[in-house]
């Protein structure tokens, strides 16, 4: 078994050697036990504790006399007292409905993962294909040839990648069974959303204290930017981005450490409460908490200099030259966080796997790019695609079940006089909630998908040996997109 496992090994991984012929791989290593980053870890704490600190002191109290002066302004109109348990009912019949076509759609992906990844391309073809000839139609000649041009390089990307296809739908199907036995990741993914709600609704004590403070409203209520005080504006703003990539990055970890020991070791992570979800989920919120906290704040401050960029932008002020120079900057920006974003996608499955610290995932992931660069981006870029389709899919029928619910219930509605605006409110809100609730779950199947590619470049012969069914579907997708290379 040794020696067939050996050539299994060699034989998955060589055919990368078409993309990349002088390659050096380095298999990752267990990290001995240890905080990472401490200093990342620390300073985000202290922010932490400093909204809390000021959402208290001064947020609290300014909120209470901001609903005292509406209440007053309201009692001094006449009052009226609006019902709003018709749009509870239809928010928690469609969270209920969400949930469920959330999950019926992750067992139809397991069905036919190629199929969609197929579907999902031809869709943006079609789309694109659309919108040229609309433009024509409706004689935006420009529209119509950026609309082209665009249909003709998604044509040539989708003739491309269409070989790749097979593996991209087998990396699909091994992350779908990954995270479905440890089912209780999906309840773990709510939770975090659920936290960044919390600490959405304590920063926004936070800012309204702050402006409050520095008498940043007018006699109308309104924010007067003339007495906004930007050094508090940009903390604040720095503060939640990065409390946001945090939280959704302590996740991408959680999924990360799970999947790989599916992967490597599937006796402890195979049941819905297995051990490998409390283990990781302890590792990622302890130990390797600093190294997520690193990475997390440096798309943060991109994002926060991004934010400040457009509101210079958007002052009426600025013009001429100093507009050109700031939409320049904006767009460098935009770059440089989707870059940095997309890396540390990668870094944080390493951090999740091994234990590393943030640098050393991040050299870990350099060589992944180096070596098997191509194969990564289109595996994730197809998924991605599907996964998006499937987003707006499932928010639809939510949607519609929500007008359909609006329909048999219409008192639901009744504080809306207009009946057009009540039946898109009807399918708006649901649709919203939709793709809220399959977005979370989908991107607990992203996160597997991309740790299952990790994974399959550092221990194929453990697939075949942990998992030999799935390993059988990965290396017959694998002989589809390299036939005269494969070897096997």
């Amino acid at each position: 078994m040794g020696h067939e496992d050996d050539t299994l090994a060699q034989n998955l991984v060589a055919p990368e050697a078409v993309d990349n012929p002088d390659r050096e791989w380095t298999k990752g290593e267990e990290q001995p036990r240890g905080c990472r980053d401490a200093w990342a870890a620390i300073l985000f704490y202290a922010q932490f504790i400093s909204i809390a600190v000021v959402a208290g002191w001064l947020g609290v109290p300014a909120v209470t006399k901001q609903l005292d002066d509406s209440d007053q302004q309201a009692s001094s109109n006449g009052g009226y007292n609006a019902d709003y348990s018709g749009i509870m009912y239809l928010v928690m019949a469609s969270s209920a409905c969400a949930f469920v076509v959330s999950g019926i759609s992750l067992g139809i992906m397991s069905c036919c993962p190629k199929f969609l990844i197929q579907l999902s391309l031809l869709t943006s073809l079609a789309v694109a294909l659309a919108v040229c000839v609309w433009s024509f139609i409706y004689g935006s000649i420009i529209g119509g040839v950026f609309g082209a041009i665009f249909f003709l390089l998604s044509l040539c990307y989708a003739w491309a990648v269409w070989r790749r296809i097979p593996f991209a739908a087998a990396n699909l199907q091994t992350g779908l069974t990954a995270v479905k036995k440890n089912s209780f990741i999906f309840i773990l993914a709510y939770m975090f959303v659920a936290l960044t709600f919390g600490y959405s609704c304590l920063w926004m004590t936070a800012l309204v204290g702050i402006f409050d403070r520095e008498n940043v409203f007018d006699e109308n209520g309104n924010v007067s930017t003339d007495e906004m005080e930007w050094l508090y504006f940009f903390l604040l703003l720095l503060a939640l981005f990065w409390s946001e990539q945090v939280f959704q990055n302590t996740m991408h970890a959680i999924v990360a450490g799970v999947v790989s020991t599916w992967w490597f070791v599937p006796e402890e992570a195979s049941c819905c409460c297995s051990k490998a979800i409390l283990g990781s989920t302890i590792r990622a919120t302890t130990t390797s908490f600093g190294s997520i906290c690193f990475g997390s704040l440096l798309v943060a401050i991109i994002q926060t200099i991004r934010a400040m960029v457009e509101a210079a932008r958007n002052d009426d002020d600025v013009e001429g030259c100093a507009a050109f120079l700031l939409c320049l900057v904006d767009c460098c920006l935009a770059c440089l966080e989707g870059i940095l974003e997309y890396f540390n996608k990668f870094a944080y499955i390493y951090v999740g796997m091994y234990g590393y610290s943030y640098l050393e995932a991040g050299k870990n992931v350099m060589t992944l790019f180096k070596q098997k660069g191509w194969t990564v981006i289109i595996n994730d870029d197809l998924i991605s695609n599907t996964l998006s389709l499937f987003n707006l899919v499932v928010g639809a029928l939510v949607g519609a079940f929500g007008l359909a619910m609006f329909e048999a219930n219409p008192e639901w509605l009744a504080s809306i006089d207009d009946q057009t605006a009540a039946q898109g409110a009807a399918f708006g809100f649901p649709f919203l909630i939709g793709i809220v609730v399959s977005a979370v779950m989908f991107s607990v199947v992203d996160s597997s998908v991309n740790t299952v590619i990790v994974c399959f470049a550092e221990g194929p012969a453990e697939f075949e040996e942990n998992h030999p069914e799935l390993s059988s579907q990965m290396r017959e997708a694998w002989r589809k997109v390299y036939p005269a290379e494969c070897g096997f």
